[in-house]
């Protein structure tokens, strides 16, 4: 036997092994597919990508948003309240929505509360059902702070791009709050926090 007739089983072999190697790889593929394909449909649901001062939505958690102008996509919804109650005079309140693409930002602002009184013999008594009301802010710019690394972000109506070098720090980022600040049109800032849960939710996103 010579070398040629040596070396055709051992090719027939190679090609076998890489015609089986191949077809494996495409069944992990679709396997891993099939698996994030199962994984999202098991998410909770959110019907609108729309940001509102009392909105109910799961916090800190992914979810799947189906929109009906913008599509579906993975979301995670963060609400950040300060200075108490939504409606208490001088309150203060930061939504967010963290998309792979976006993120969208709703500050509000209590200034004061309306309230409205009557009178009882001579004397005057506050009415439990007050005016509830609340002042959306524009935010022209969103700063985050992630390890020492602050990322200073333009936004148009509230919305700012992710920049791959953004996804890939928020991915990477430490089980700790995160410290963001907002720059409002009249230059006035908020600082607040993103919590730990919302942080961690992040690394199913990017």
């Amino acid at each position: 036997m010579n070398n040629l007739q040596k070396m055709i089983p051992v090719l027939v072999l190679g090609a076998n092994l890489a015609i089986v190697s191949s077809q494996i790889c495409a069944a992990i593929t679709v396997q891993q597919v099939a698996t994030q394909a199962q994984s999202s449909s098991d998410l909770p649901v959110v019907k609108s990508a729309g940001l509102s001062p009392d909105m109910n939505v799961p916090w800190s958690k992914t979810v799947r948003i189906i929109d009906p102008f913008e599509g579906e996509f993975l979301g995670v919804f963060d609400r950040n309240s300060l200075g108490g109650y939504l409606y208490r005079e001088g309150s203060k309140q930061v939504i967010s929505l963290w998309t792979p693409q976006s993120i969208r930002v709703l500050a509000t602002l209590n200034t004061d509360q309306a309230g409205s009184f009557f009178y009882v013999a001579g004397r005057v008594y506050p009415r439990p059902d007050y005016l509830k009301f609340v002042t959306t802010k524009k935010v022209d710019k969103l700063l985050l702070k992630v390890r020492e690394q602050v990322f200073q972000l333009d936004g148009s109506n509230n919305k700012f791009a992710v920049s791959k070098e953004l996804a890939t720090a928020l991915k990477n980022a430490p089980d700790e709050n995160l410290d963001i600040r907002l720059v409002l049109e009249e230059g006035q800032t908020v600082d607040s926090k993103i919590g730990t849960q919302t942080v961690k939710a992040w690394r199913s996103i990017y």
